[in-house]
């Protein structure tokens, strides 16, 4: 049954949404995890340049706080109490080692009362007393000590490194240039957002934040919590990178906005998206594609099926239809041979009647004799009609195809009349004989004469022509018709192929004409005639002395 058009469109879009479905997942699934795999990447990346920023930053400042500590020492090694008193030596050394990191140095007694000073707060540092300071207490205690930023007496966010004598008689302190500091934790800003600081365990910024304030907000507090080696969190849509330094009193912390980080991955996931875009729009328009190619195909095929179906029942009908007939010629040709016995039997009565004493004998006669010309014809047809019925067992002979021709002409005369077509017979006297299969080669030429009749419809001529070479005998079968078509020249011996309208033709004529000329060892061709019609050759080969008998 055919299969109408909505069933193949049907057909499509489930062909096609499955394989769009099979092709389109793992592309999905890959690209997801790539990118996933790049926004990783990027973010340890990041990190990782944070990190080391942060190891190295914390390595420069722990050199330069315990390089501070040990010229205090260094001081105190060369010289003596009695020396550092003195305000002129103080002044000195101070100005030999002060450019760059101290603000200003100072020696202070066992009772925390400045000695002596050298520094922009004279005024306001020489006559105090630091006995009851946390610093002068942790110092006369460790022996050297490094503050937090405080203010002091001065009233100025300071910090110091102080050391005291191994006797604890006296102390060297110094206060750093916090400028100074604050330049080595400063550069590590990043972006607009960014920022770099170090904070106590209190949160109180011992350097400054860019975006200002005195300690850690509430929200930040969490930086807090005490981590071995450098600690990394993304909280926000920031990333925080810090480290314990300063025997873990200090926290150097970093913070970076994590769309830096992502820039470099944005870039490679637009690149993704827009490759993942065109292979899905490829994937897609070929999907289409291929199953249309397919479907269209498989409809093609199903309406070639229907069509092979409706011309084999066809086929069976004939097939039927070629039996009853030979069961029908068979059991006319026993009557027919009755009334041919009988005319014989009248025309022996007649022969021992008196002429005289019977009436209208001649016409008697005439009569019997006309029974038996046409109960003879009668059995010619239907002797053909068995002849034709057989099975097809190649039965070679010698064959003049003049006389085969002339033998198939009449099975056609009546409906070539009906339909006003002439049939012309051009034949070569004394054509040789070719060695053959005659039942085989007059069913070619009824196909042929039946074709052209069919090509030509009403009023036309066909033109039978027989010649021979040295090799071969040629037969022509040339009609009056319009020709055949450029596009169907070459399919016009495939079979069931046929130009005919539905129910007209089953396409095997000239299919079967082809195989049966292949199997006698000849050939036959086609074109079209320069006056108008179309020409069938058919080629032959001749009787020699090597052709087998």
């Amino acid at each position: 049954m055919q299969k109408d058009k909505a069933y193949y469109s049907r057909l499509k879009k489930k062909f096609s949404y499955a394989l769009i479905f099979i092709a389109l997942v793992p592309l999905f699934l890959i690209s997801w995890s790539t990118s996933r795999f790049y926004q990783n990447t990027s973010i340890q990346n990041t990190t990782n340049v944070l990190s080391n920023a942060v190891e190295n930053r914390k390595q420069v400042i722990t050199f330069f706080l315990e390089q501070q500590k040990e010229r205090l020492d260094e001081l105190m090694r060369l010289y003596s109490y009695e020396q550092l008193r003195d305000q002129s030596v103080l002044e000195r050394i101070f100005s030999a080692i002060s450019p760059g990191s101290f603000v200003d140095l100072g020696l202070i007694d066992a009772e925390g009362k400045h000695i002596s000073y050298v520094g922009p707060y004279r005024h306001q540092l020489l006559d105090k007393t630091f006995e009851k300071t946390p610093w002068f207490h942790e110092v006369m205690i460790n022996g050297s000590y490094t503050s937090d930023i405080f203010l002091g007496f001065r009233n100025v966010p300071h910090f110091i490194v102080a050391v005291a004598d191994p006797l604890r008689k006296w102390v060297l302190r110094a206060t750093i240039n916090s400028e100074f500091f604050y330049g080595l934790v400063r550069n590590l800003q990043t972006g607009d957002a960014g920022d770099a600081f170090i904070v106590n365990r209190q949160g109180e910024f011992q350097t400054p934040s860019r975006f200002g304030g005195n300690s850690l907000p509430i929200e930040g507090r969490h930086l807090l919590a005490h981590h071995e080696g450098t600690n990394v969190r993304l909280v926000d849509n920031f990333i925080y990178v810090s480290s314990w330094l300063k025997g873990g009193e200090w926290l150097l912390v970093i913070k970076a906005e994590a769309k830096g980080a992502y820039s470099t991955f944005q870039k490679a996931r637009n690149l993704h998206f827009l490759a993942f875009l065109i292979a899905s729009l490829v994937i897609i328009t070929s999907s289409f594609l291929i199953v249309r190619y397919m479907v269209d195909k498989i409809e093609e095929s199903d309406r070639e099926k229907a069509i092979f179906d409706s011309q084999m029942l066809q086929v069976e009908k004939m097939a039927s239809l070629g039996i009853m007939a030979a069961g029908l010629a068979h059991e006319v040709n026993n009557p027919l041979q009755l009334i041919t016995d009988q005319a014989d039997w009248i025309r022996e009565l007649l022969d021992e009647e008196d002429p005289a004493t019977v009436r209208n004998i001649d016409e008697y006669r005439k009569s019997a004799e006309k029974i038996k010309k046409h109960v003879s014809r009668a059995s010619s047809v239907t002797h053909r009609l068995l002849g034709f019925s057989r099975k097809m067992e190649t039965q070679k002979g010698a064959v003049n195809v003049n006389k085969l021709v002339e033998e198939v002409v009449p099975f056609v005369t009546n409906e070539a009349a009906v339909n006003e077509i002439t049939i012309n017979q051009h034949f070569q006297e004394d054509i040789p004989l070719i060695m053959t299969d005659s039942a085989q080669l007059q069913q070619v030429f009824l196909n042929l004469l039946k074709n052209s009749m069919d090509a030509i419809g009403k009023k036309g001529a066909i033109d039978i022509t027989t010649r021979a070479n040295n090799q071969n005998v040629i037969i022509t079968f040339a009609d009056s018709g319009p020709g055949i078509k450029k596009e169907v020249m070459d399919k016009i011996f495939d079979p069931f192929f046929t130009t005919k309208e539905p129910g007209k033709g089953t396409g095997l004529g000239l299919s079967i004409s082809y195989h049966i000329l292949q199997t006698l060892g000849g050939k036959i061709e086609v074109g079209n005639r320069k006056e108008g019609g179309a020409a069938f050759t058919l080629t032959l080969p001749i009787i020699t002395k090597s052709t087998p008998r």
